[in-house]
């Protein structure tokens, strides 16, 4: 039978502070671009991709503008025109029936479902675009839209 080596006192200690360092420079969710602190308690800028938002999209973005404290302002234009705006950061979310697998997914955060869709006979996940990297916007997003996909 082999016996177990427990590792001394100061060398557990100087592990548990390390662990609690690492811990402590994490600053998860983060946003770099400060979109939660910017919104919160001011105005949200949302990209509405159909006019006016249908339903479900209308209830996301109240859940959303209701937790954050903010009035809404909705942009219209062409899909390409409001995520490139999304990009740069001039819009806080696009809305407006997107699906899950939206060519767009690739430069953007996507939320978590709001409901599903129909597109060429097949049944989608619909979401809400972000500004890419806004981890912090995202999860107080998708807080204030839970038990919208079910």
């Amino acid at each position: 039978m082999r016996s177990i080596q427990i590792a001394p006192p100061s060398l557990r200690a100087l592990i548990a502070a390390l662990a609690l360092a690492m811990l402590a420079a994490c600053k998860v969710p983060a946003d770099p671009e400060g979109t939660t602190v910017e919104v919160t308690g001011d105005l949200l800028k949302v990209g509405a991709l159909t006019t006016p938002l249908d339903t479900t999209d209308a209830e996301a973005v109240r859940r959303i503008s209701e937790a954050m404290q903010a009035q809404t302002e909705l942009v219209t234009g062409d899909p390409h025109s409001l995520f490139t705006q999304l990009e740069e950061g001039a819009i806080h979310l696009v809305a407006g029936r997107i699906p899950a697998n939206t060519p767009f997914s690739a430069d953007v955060g996507l939320s978590a479902p709001i409901g599903r869709i129909q597109l060429a006979g097949e049944s989608e996940d619909r979401v809400l675009a972000i500004r890419k990297g806004e981890n912090r916007f995202l999860v107080t997003l998708n807080r204030a839209i839970e038990g919208m996909g079910n």
